[in-house]
């Protein structure tokens, strides 16, 4: 027999804990998951996995199958979704809105694995995105099943830090964390709507990002400090930027990165492609009139621009050191 790690053993007893609380969503057509966080029958899970269905069956970890009878609160902005089932003294999590995971951190996502098997999904922490000041969300490194999306998110010691949910940024899946604290104040509201509420109900629809791909070739003439140059001034630029954004000014917002574009294009006469990519987005500028639109049309050039750069940073010292000289010992 195999020695058990001892990394393993958390991760087990933090899914141990929690699979009472699991559900499994059962809607015509398609599957979801939710998880129960209060004794009364309150069930968390996404808005988009629920939206327009006139009946949602559910799941729970120990078979029994029950019909949502009530909403109790629905968030398009967030994509949530409280509902009630007709059942009492269940198993429940307890959240954690105080919780605060950050880059690199260890985080449990538990899904069904069919035949009434639970999964255990370990991933980190890719990143913490700020949406807007209503809306911060944890981007992940692992791609969760669809039919997974609104399962429950925990760390190491067990606490329920999110609710997982799929999403589509640049055109491809990510998996992202609504966190804990968006639930609670859903939790409170009072009064319900009946089950007919989720036919009119559609989540907010996610930004559609046009971040262009430009070929290595974009900067080839350029020498590395004129590159990481343009690269400072377009990260130092997003630094200034996006708290801007973020505080309702996407028109002040908008007019740093426009600034930032016009100084670079007069100024980096020896990075000619980036010059070129930098007047492309601008000009694509010039055919949106809502500020805000232009404010991310130009963050979407600098996001370019930036993957490129790096791209063509990694592939020169990987050149150089292919080209060093190489002694050998005798």
């Amino acid at each position: 027999m195999l020695p058990v790690e001892p990394e393993f053993i958390p991760a087990r007893a933090v899914a141990a804990r929690a699979a009472p609380a699991l559900a499994i969503l059962e809607l015509p057509g398609r599957q979801g998951v939710g998880f129960i966080v209060s004794p009364w029958g309150y069930l968390v899970t996404n808005l988009h996995v629920v939206a327009g269905a006139e009946m949602v069956h559910v799941v729970l970890a120990d078979e029994q199958l029950v019909e949502v009878e009530e909403v109790i609160a629905l968030d398009e902005k967030r994509d949530l979704a409280v509902l009630r089932l007709p059942t009492q003294d269940v198993q429940a999590m307890d959240l954690a809105p105080d919780a605060h995971p950050g880059e690199g951190d260890s985080l449990y996502i538990l899904l069904p694995a069919g035949a009434g098997m639970m999964g255990l999904m370990e991933t980190r922490v890719h990143a913490v995105q700020v949406l807007d000041e209503s809306l911060t969300f944890l981007e992940l490194e692992a791609a969760l099943p669809e039919d997974a999306s609104g399962g429950p998110v925990l760390d190491a010691s067990g606490a329920l830090v999110g609710v997982a949910t799929c999403a589509f940024a640049d055109g491809r899946p990510v998996t992202i964390v609504i966190p804990s604290r968006y639930v609670l104040p859903l939790l409170e509201q009072p009064g319900s709507q009946p089950i007919s509420a989720l036919a009119m109900a559609r989540p907010a629809a996610s930004r559609q990002r046009h971040v262009p791909t430009h070929p290595l070739s974009l900067l080839e003439g350029c020498a590395t400090d004129a590159v990481e140059e343009v690269a400072l001034a377009i990260m130092h630029a997003i630094q200034l930027g996006a708290p801007t954004y973020n505080r309702g000014d996407p028109e002040g917002c908008y007019r740093l990165y426009a600034r930032t574009a016009a100084r670079l294009i007069q100024e980096r006469s020896d990075c000619p492609g980036a010059q070129g990519a930098l007047r492309d987005g601008l000009h694509r500028c010039t055919q949106l009139a809502d500020a805000d639109e232009r404010a991310w049309a130009l963050r979407d050039t600098f996001d370019g621009l930036l993957q490129v750069i790096d791209r063509w940073l990694q592939a020169q010292a990987a050149f150089a050191r292919m080209a060093a000289p190489k002694s050998y010992m005798q």
